[in-house]
């Protein structure tokens, strides 16, 4: 009995301290961290931003429309007004990845695709669905969730092949009930878990993050995700073009997180990789970090996705 009463002791003292440490981390850090972005870039996120968690999509937007970051009512990162219903006689085109289509650091019209929607002119319409974080089971289920009812013609993915888990889930599209996605809401919201992951990342320097992870040929991972937002597409009379998913090494070297044999075969593919490296131009001039590019960068990759997309109309 009494070891039954010092095993409860220790449990009550081991929550106590634990919430002491979480209210601790919620006064002194303003947003949520995250461990596979450097702290400046997370504070740049999500100090500006409001997430919600979302049972299907993990984060979205917290209110809708978002004057901070210009997130109109319908969810795209967009200043031009705009319709549910497409209007007669324009190609509708949405393009869709993480906080690099976002335009995370460069304002909404400078994004590139607002550059290849001023470059393609009348008669196209081409709406930044990007959202900081997202990955390709993020950008899946938010075809199915939010997307059909905008009746796009196009849709542009700008994701790494192998970034997240294959689906192989049901949607939920409803409140939080089930323990696992309470679990996930509690994790997502608690700064503590955050902080712990990110002192294991400097703890182990040379583990391979997300953002560094490189396919090989006979990788038996299939296409991730991508082969089931095709399937999405071709469901719903939609064209698919993926693009080059453009990086910038710790040293400014232009990299590219896309292979030709990680994608779907025989679909547009947006050179953005190549057109990056063509320009001549060094990667500090094109990347602000990482994987956020420039003002520059966003004018060559949003030139060259014009330069993808015209064909299609």
């Amino acid at each position: 009995m009494r070891r039954l009463k010092r095993l409860l002791l220790g449990l009550l003292v081991a929550v106590a301290l634990l919430g002491a440490a979480e209210l601790t981390l919620r006064l002194t850090l303003p947003v949520v961290r995250t461990a596979t972005l450097p702290d400046t870039m997370i504070r740049s996120h999500l100090q500006n931003t409001g997430f919600r968690y979302d049972p299907d999509l993990y984060w979205y937007w917290s209110m809708l429309p978002s004057a901070a970051m210009q997130i109109n009512e319908f969810g795209f990162r967009r200043v031009k007004p705009m319709t549910q219903k497409k209007p007669p006689g324009v190609t509708r085109v949405i393009t869709f990845g993480d906080s690099q289509t976002l335009g995370a650091g460069v304002g909404p019209e400078e994004s590139y695709s607002a550059v290849a929607e001023h470059e393609l002119g009348a008669g196209w319409e081409v709406l930044n669905a990007g959202i900081s974080g997202y990955r390709s089971l993020n950008v899946y289920r938010l075809l199915q969730r939010r997307i059909e009812a905008f009746d796009p013609d196009i849709i542009v993915i700008d994701c790494m092949p192998f970034d997240s888990a294959r689906e192989d889930g049901t949607l939920v599209g409803k409140p939080l009930g089930a323990w696992d996605t309470q679990v996930r809401s509690l994790l997502w919201k608690s700064r503590l878990y955050y902080v712990l992951r990110l002192g294991l990342d400097k703890l182990r320097p040379n583990h391979e993050r997300w953002l560094d992870r490189v396919a090989r040929p006979g990788d038996s991972l299939g296409n991730g995700n991508h082969d089931l937002i095709v399937a999405w597409g071709k469901a719903h009379d939609v064209k698919v073009v993926f693009m080059q998913y453009p990086v910038s090494g710790e040293d400014w070297s232009l990299g590219c997180h896309t292979l030709p044999f990680e994608l779907p075969k025989d679909l547009p593919v947006s050179p953005a990789c190549d057109a990056l490296k063509q320009s001549g131009r060094s990667g500090r001039a094109l990347f602000q970090d990482r994987n956020h590019l420039t003002v520059a960068g966003n004018v060559i990759v949003g030139h060259t996705l014009a330069q993808t997309l015209a064909p299609l109309k």
